[in-house]
């Protein structure tokens, strides 16, 4: 069973070789990796290495001029032709070799439509939880527990590293591309919807890797855009996918923690808020 690996880039360098050439030595042998890159430019270097896997048949690079996380992604999609899609992000690292090998196992055993996959990240410690990996709670400020050392159910996903049946993605539409720029919550939302249609998600502690979130390039920062971002993509979420008290309990979390809270800390709490009431103006203006 072929296994499609997707990787968005957008302005990494050295860290997205090291992610390729760490999928390329992966056991599993029926797999392609297809790397869809938003970078106006690259380094010399960047450029001759992707140009030769290209040349040489390892990869497929293909080019997307407008960035955008999702659009990238269901780009990806459209180009894959495994049974399985794996994501992970432009800037991992996979020092297990059968890292493939073991989502395609936790899929044939679990019959699951999506996985989880876990994330570990260099000098820190795992982010677990006993049980209830992925659930946000109601307020959406439980810690997910993608660190955990155990596999099981899962009520979502994390996006560095995640796995889906092909067809159940075509079957939801793949990722909302309204989810714009840093896309924060398009994760959630792809298995919210996975979910609503009677699929089981899960989650494998053997499919694992490093998430480095590299300073430079991607397509997330702490800049002020950064916040503005999140509070537009959270909004989102929660007026298509939430209900009643859930969701104004939510939207209430997220003003109190990315407006007052970030806006103290940043002394950009005009501009939080006014991004958080124009966010919450638009979804009020779409809703049905």
């Amino acid at each position: 069973m072929t296994v499609s690996v997707v990787v968005a880039t957008y302005n990494r360098e050295a860290v997205l070789l090291d992610t390729v050439a760490d999928l390329l030595q992966q056991s599993y042998p029926d797999r392609e990796i297809i790397v869809v890159d938003q970078s106006p430019t690259h380094e010399a270097a960047t450029e001759r290495q992707l140009t030769d896997w290209q040349r040489q048949g390892e990869i497929r690079w293909v080019r997307q001029e407008s960035p955008g996380l999702t659009r990238a992604r269901n780009y990806g999609i459209s180009l894959s032709q495994g049974e399985y899609v794996v994501f992970v992000d432009d800037d991992v690292r996979i020092p297990d070799q059968d890292f493939l090998r073991h989502y395609v196992t936790c899929f044939q055993e679990t019959g699951a439509a999506a996985i989880a996959g876990r994330v570990l990240e260099p000098d820190r410690p795992p982010l677990r939880v006993d049980r209830r990996i992925g659930d946000l709670g109601f307020f959406g400020q439980r810690e997910p527990g993608f660190g955990s050392d155990f596999s099981g159910p899962a009520y979502s996903v994390r996006g560095c590293n995640m796995a889906f049946r092909r067809t159940v993605l075509n079957e939801v539409g793949g990722f909302d591309e309204g989810f714009t720029r840093s896309a924060f919550r398009e994760d959630t939302d792809v298995a919210w919807r996975i979910r609503e249609r009677g699929y089981a998600i899960w989650f494998c502690h053997t499919a694992w890797l490093y998430h480095l979130s590299a300073p430079s390039g991607g397509t997330r920062d702490r800049s002020i855009q950064f916040f503005e971002d999140v509070i537009e993509n959270d909004i989102r979420f929660a007026s298509r996918r939430l209900k009643g008290a859930r969701k104004w309990a939510w939207l209430a979390r997220l003003y109190a923690s990315r407006v007052a809270k970030a806006g103290w800390t940043t002394g950009h709490w005009r501009s939080l808020h006014q991004a958080y009431m124009r966010a919450l103006s638009r979804q009020r203006e779409v809703s049905p």
